[in-house]
């Protein structure tokens, strides 16, 4: 017991050489999203408010409305598809991803809004600003009461929430601090008469006062589990608890636990960090995007939790969630799980993964419908968490490189964790399965192979002619990444390779060039104008399948051109994206750069990321919808990680993305995909670098 404790100990002492408080200044009014963010993987609260109000929105990460969605349909062939784009036949094509809704049901499905508690401070006391220990994951608000003067009328609440038993979320008020509290279910506000009542929600049934000192509500659902929150007060402490189902927990035991709460809280950060990487940067704003980017991934994602959505567990309370929540398969999923690996948090993958699988039957059907094959898996770009497609819009529907791109994260997962089981558990068959129906999609032309058309993930909408083509190098570049990652898996597996993997990776080509000076979206079609997905640009991140030394010119003038496009349709989550493109290329002070103009422009005040800039002067993507997405926070951790050490072509750089205005840089424990540890230092140019951790 004695050496666990000091190992905690340890733990915490070299997580706060690395972190400092991440600060808020209030009223924070304007968004939740302002908030202090606590998370256990399941549930979210969201610490926001001003004046006299503390407000707690809380959501939860399971919380959907099933009914609604897409099913393939056998006339939604490849063969039908490219058919009628090559015909330019427009009614035929949008026909064939046509869904008659009937009234009162969702077109999709799509995450639920939960509510709030309210906490109403009495005697004058007003909020004034607050701190996150990210090392702990220990809050604290900074109360004062203006009759007094400033430094006599300060006071503190403390604020934790437990990854044990379920979750539970406290905050405790000092001695002379007192305050009422209040459930507001999500069916208190406007969303409810405007979106909820008509696909045939009831009202929740809200219970404060029921029990003394406890309150919440229960909120029964048209077609899934109902869900309840309930609050407790007591001797200063007010606690939230959720769940699932009949029986609700509302109970004032538990306020008792405060202590117990925050006890937990700082062993579950102490394992976190003392797991995971650790850097020290000298700018102190990319060390916040880093320090409170990896909280925040901690804080949603867990081994045992829920699958992370675009939001995580942090849903608004007073609105549905844009986007219906879901799980983008184009890009978004991977950047909210990026920080797992350079991180070394392998096991918060799993989750992910084990809900992928499940799915196999269902993109086993999708596959014969689409390509006419049994021994295939196609997994549309937006779904829910049972796999169910979201939308009807088309070309992310046939986007194989979703499920390509999370083949590549599985195998990516084996490399850095060593876990050859999971190969045998699911991975490989999923791995092959993707493969398959690449193979299946593709022609012979010229002796060579050939992708007859497909998209580049959101490029053109949904227009016929722009939106797709011949050999995306998108595509391109996730066959190549499948076919290499299934040799190795084979290898590993002590398994003969398919030769159609090995005539894959000899024979299309790695992308598309027309002219040899840049790798173009498709054959044919250069990058015109600006845009938010540089998936044309895959092939050199994440994907890492084009030689940069063999490939010089087209190498140089891809970069060129994408940056004379410039950088006005660009959204919160590509840039980070650009930041590791900058790495990968070699430009140090642009990679940080595009950092710190993320957290400048696309994170509000509340430091909340943001799909659209909070603040005018980079893209015209501003202002127009606040939508929080945890793929651009994510993004921009695993970023700070890869100015540190980044593959090309199979090579470790170090300090690859550091200026040299950084005279003093570390990390420790940071992961490689050989599946070591290392530790290293820059300190005026001179750098080490230390293996630490075999596989």
């Amino acid at each position: 017991m004695k050496k666990r404790i000091a190992l905690l100990v340890a733990a915490l002492v070299g997580a706060a050489a690395f972190a400092k408080p991440v600060e808020w200044e209030f009223p924070r009014m304007g968004s939740c999203h302002e908030g202090i963010a606590f998370g256990d993987g399941k549930t979210g609260v969201l610490v926001w408010g001003g004046g006299n109000e503390i407000r707690l929105t809380v959501g939860r990460a399971d919380l959907w409305d099933h009914r609604g969605g897409y099913s393939w349909t056998p006339e939604q062939s490849y063969t039908n598809i490219v058919a009628a784009v090559h015909s330019g036949d427009k009614d035929r094509l949008y026909g064939l991803f046509k869904k008659d809704t009937p009234k009162g049901q969702p077109r999709n499905p799509y995450m639920l809004p939960l509510g709030r508690v309210v906490v109403t401070l009495k005697d004058g006391w007003r909020l004034e600003r607050g701190e996150l220990d990210t090392s702990t994951g220990l809050g604290r608000l900074e109360l004062w009461y203006p009759a007094m003067r400033k430094g006599d009328g300060t006071a503190f609440a403390e604020i934790a929430m437990s990854k044990n038993d379920g979750g539970v979320f406290a905050m405790k008020f000092p001695e002379g601090v007192g305050f009422d509290a209040k459930a507001i279910p999500a069916t208190e506000f406007s969303v409810y008469e405007q979106k909820l009542k008509p696909l045939g929600f009831e009202k929740a049934r809200v219970f404060d006062g029921a029990v003394p000192d406890a309150g919440g509500f229960r909120w029964k659902l048209p077609a899934d589990d109902p869900v309840w929150l309930s609050w407790a007060k007591k001797s200063g402490v007010v606690a939230i608890k959720t769940g699932r189902g009949d029986k609700v927990v509302a109970d004032v035991r538990m306020t008792a636990a405060f202590d117990t709460v925050a006890k937990e809280s700082r062993e579950y950060w102490a394992k976190f960090w003392a797991e995971g990487a650790r850097v020290k940067v000298p700018d102190p704003v990319i060390q916040r995007i880093y320090d409170y980017g990896m909280y925040r991934f901690g804080a949603m994602t867990d081994p045992d939790g829920v699958p992370a959505g675009l939001q995580g567990v942090w849903l608004e309370d007073d609105r549905l969630v844009p986007w219906n929540g879901d799980y983008h398969f184009n890009i978004n999923v991977q950047e909210c799980y990026s920080p797992a690996y350079r991180g070394g948090h392998f096991k918060n993958l799993l989750p992910l993964f084990r809900m992928v699988l499940s799915w196999r039957p269902l993109l086993k059907d999708n596959a014969r419908k689409f390509v006419g094959i049994d021994n295939g898996y196609v997994l549309p770009h937006s779904v829910d968490d049972r796999g169910v497609c979201i939308g009807g819009f088309w070309t992310g529907t046939i986007d194989h490189g979703s499920t390509a791109w999370v083949a590549a994260m599985m195998m990516r997962y084996v490399r850095y964790s060593g876990d050859v089981e999971f190969l045998k558990s699911g991975g490989y068959d999923f791995m092959k399965g993707a493969m398959n129906v690449y193979r299946a999609m593709m022609e012979e032309r010229d002796g060579r192979l050939s992708i007859p058309l497909g998209p580049s993930p959101e490029w053109g909408g949904s227009e016929v002619r722009k939106a797709v083509g011949r050999d995306p190098s998108f595509q391109l570049a996730a066959a190549h990444r499948l076919a290499r990652d299934l040799v190795d898996a084979a290898k590993l597996l002590g398994e003969e390779p398919d030769p159609m993997w090995l005539d894959v990776e000899r024979r299309l080509p790695q992308f598309s060039s027309s002219d040899g000076e840049v790798v173009e979206l498709f054959l044919g079609q250069r990058l015109t104008e600006s845009h938010r997905h540089h998936s044309h640009l895959a092939g050199f991140f994440p994907f890492d399948t084009i030689d940069v030394e063999a490939n010089g010119k087209v190498v140089y003038g891809s970069y060129m051109n994408w940056v004379w496009c410039g950088k006005g349709m660009w959204t919160g989550w590509c840039v980070p994206w650009a930041s590791i493109l900058n790495t990968h290329f070699g430009y140090d002070r642009a990679a940080v750069g595009m950092l710190l103009d993320w957290d400048r422009y696309f994170c509000d005040d509340g430091h909340g990321s943001h799909h659209n800039a909070v603040f005018d002067g980079f893209t015209c993507f501003n202002r127009g919808m606040n939508i929080m997405q945890m793929d651009g926070q994510c993004a921009a951790a695993t970023a700070v990680m890869e100015l540190l050490a980044h593959e090309v072509n199979g090579r470790v750089e170090f300090f690859r993305g550091c200026p040299p205005e950084w005279k003093d840089v570390s990390f420790e424990n940071l992961a490689l995909s050989d599946g070591t540890r290392v530790d290293g230092r820059r300190v005026n140019g001179k750098a080490t670098v230390t293996p630490h951790r075999a596989k």
